[in-house]
């Protein structure tokens, strides 16, 4: 069994990433929305938009695009309720279940946080870099990116179907949408009164198999579930 997460407003409360250097540069969320719908107008895809300024507010206040500025704030990730412990529970070592993050936002920074060790792979942002200096974009994971990743998660693990993915909104549509055609189980967590809006439109195509409060600690509905899956799959 392969269980495959988003991040940002799936194992975290916020659905954008909240990058402790941007805030440095004084961009809170909203400040940081309204520059990139600037954008936006200009025909740029969201994410193109998103780490175009994301480059440009580093590069406008003198502060390199090194790792170390990158991941600043990594290792303090807020994490929605019982992540941590959710993580070190049914981690592989023990489970069997293989654990892999697949997300919109910095591969390298999702790598400094603390849950890393629990799972066995993450799939997102990379940069190219030149002297340890990143200069641009290399792999952009967009929503329909993310079908491929998972693709690339069934080759590495015996072309199995035996897929469950978590994800908090329409950006995961593409690959709630192929999780479901192979046989797969999707996981909504929803941790906002918009998002109960969201698992309605997505349901109607009959693609959810569950909806989740964002509680992952032991004892929980959806901790209860994925043990039960777990179980299921032993028994096979």
């Amino acid at each position: 069994m392969v269980i495959i997460y988003d991040f940002d407003g799936t194992l975290t409360p916020y659905s954008l990433p909240q990058y402790e250097i941007i805030k440095k540069c004084g961009y809170n969320e909203e400040k940081l929305m309204n520059r990139i719908a600037e954008k936006l107008t200009n025909s740029e895809g969201l994410y193109e938009a998103y780490y175009k300024c994301y480059i440009e507010i580093l590069l406008e206040n003198n502060i390199l695009l090194t790792k170390e500025n990158v991941c600043l704030g990594a290792d303090k990730v807020e994490f929605n309720n019982g992540v941590i412990e959710y993580f070190k529970n049914f981690q592989s070592q023990t489970t069997g279940v293989k654990h892999y993050i697949v997300t919109s936002g910095i591969k390298d920074y999702v790598d400094k946080t603390v849950i890393r060790k629990f799972v066995d792979g993450v799939y997102g942002v990379t940069f190219n870099e030149e002297n340890e200096i990143y200069k641009d974009i290399d792999i952009l994971l967009t929503d329909k990116k993310k079908v491929d990743v998972i693709k690339h998660v069934q080759k590495d693990n015996q072309e199995t179907n035996n897929i469950i993915y978590f994800g908090d909104g329409l950006t995961d549509s593409f690959a709630f949408e192929y999780v479901h055609s192979i046989g797969g189980k999707n996981v909504f967590i929803a941790t906002k009164n918009e998002s109960m809006e969201t698992y309605k439109k997505l349901n109607v195509k009959g693609i959810i198999d569950k909806y989740f409060e964002p509680d992952f600690s032991m004892g929980s509905k959806l901790s209860k579930y994925i043990q039960t899956q777990i179980e299921e799959e032993k028994c096979k």
